[in-house]
């Protein structure tokens, strides 16, 4: 689910109830637990992730960085990613397994093994650490931040909403690393890049919410939508979104971006300009993935532009 987790046993239960279904780890192929883990940890989302701290590479070295920069900011973004997902599902199992949206999950019905996303889990996180050490001093400085954020994020979404702003922070650092690992030093540029991603993830955190807002307020989940209203999430989305685009034209005029930034800018504000008018007739998240794509990739696209600019 997308928002907080703070939900218990039912009453008068001495644990949460389990899917009827759930049967004991699947013995399977090699081959096929790799799939299911991977399906897990939703592989694909990484690519969802990449195009920002790429975009915060090539924004940091005002062309293209080095190239032996590429291997490590994609392992780094590819290990926190999958590191943190895999222990998302594991912290919060039980009560996967207690919600009947969630039920189905690779946890609960046994399909993966809790020590299998245990081992994803810290795999990932070293995949992450080791990539940090090899990129300069002053990501291996930030690392155990990065760590905390990761790992502490599946346990706010028990406090409140405020998971949405948890997840945030994790948005915050995909430009800023991005930038500070091919320049090793700390701007006003990276910072607000890097605001502005966590912005993005606040507004579409939020707005993805409304897919679980029933289930959320029955099985007292906390989230946007279910503690504070649909209306409010809607508004509280918008905003952020306004702001995000604010910081970028921010960005902009502070970096002395040439015009391929600004079109890249126009097509994410119609992005999400479509992505709230759809959720708002809906209720429901519309299309959620397919906006964020467009708005991730033509950032990419628009800074790698400039950088062609740059170089002639």
């Amino acid at each position: 689910m997308s928002g907080g987790l703070e939900a218990g046993p039912q009453a008068g239960a001495e644990s949460p109830p389990r899917p009827a279904s759930a049967p004991a780890v699947s013995r399977r192929g090699p081959l096929a637990q790799v799939a299911m883990l991977a399906d897990m940890v939703r592989l694909e989302e990484v690519l969802f992730s990449l195009p920002l701290a790429y975009a915060g590479a090539i924004l940091g070295a005002r062309g293209w960085p080095p190239l032996w920069t590429w291997p490590w900011i994609t392992m780094a973004v590819a290990g926190g990613k999958i590191g943190g997902m895999a222990l998302n599902r594991l912290i919060d199992r039980e009560i996967d397994a207690a919600v009947p949206e969630t039920a189905s999950r690779h946890l609960p019905t046994g399909r993966v093994s809790p020590r299998a996303a245990l081992a994803v889990g810290i795999g990932g996180l070293l995949l992450l650490s080791v990539s940090a050490f090899a990129l300069n001093p002053l990501c291996a400085l930030l690392l155990p931040i990065v760590l905390a954020l990761v790992v502490v994020y599946s346990f706010t979404k028990r406090w409140g909403w405020g998971c949405h702003f948890a997840l945030a922070s994790v948005g915050f650092f995909l430009p800023f690393s991005g930038w500070i690992a091919v320049t090793g030093r700390m701007s006003w540029g990276p910072l607000l890049f890097g605001m502005a991603a966590g912005l993005w993830y606040v507004g579409f955190d939020s707005l993805y919410a409304l897919r679980d807002v029933a289930s959320d307020r029955k099985f007292g989940v906390h989230s946007l939508p279910a503690d504070l209203g649909v209306p409010t999430t809607l508004r509280i989305a918008r905003v952020a979104h306004v702001l995000f685009l604010v910081l970028l034209c921010g960005l902009g005029r502070l970096s002395g971006l040439p015009w391929p930034y600004w079109t890249a800018i126009g097509v994410a504000a119609a992005s999400l300009l479509l992505q709230h008018l759809a959720v708002s007739r809906a209720q429901r998240p519309v299309g959620f993935a397919r906006f964020n794509t467009y708005v991730s990739f033509s950032l990419l696209a628009g800074i790698a532009a400039c950088a062609v600019v740059w170089l002639r």
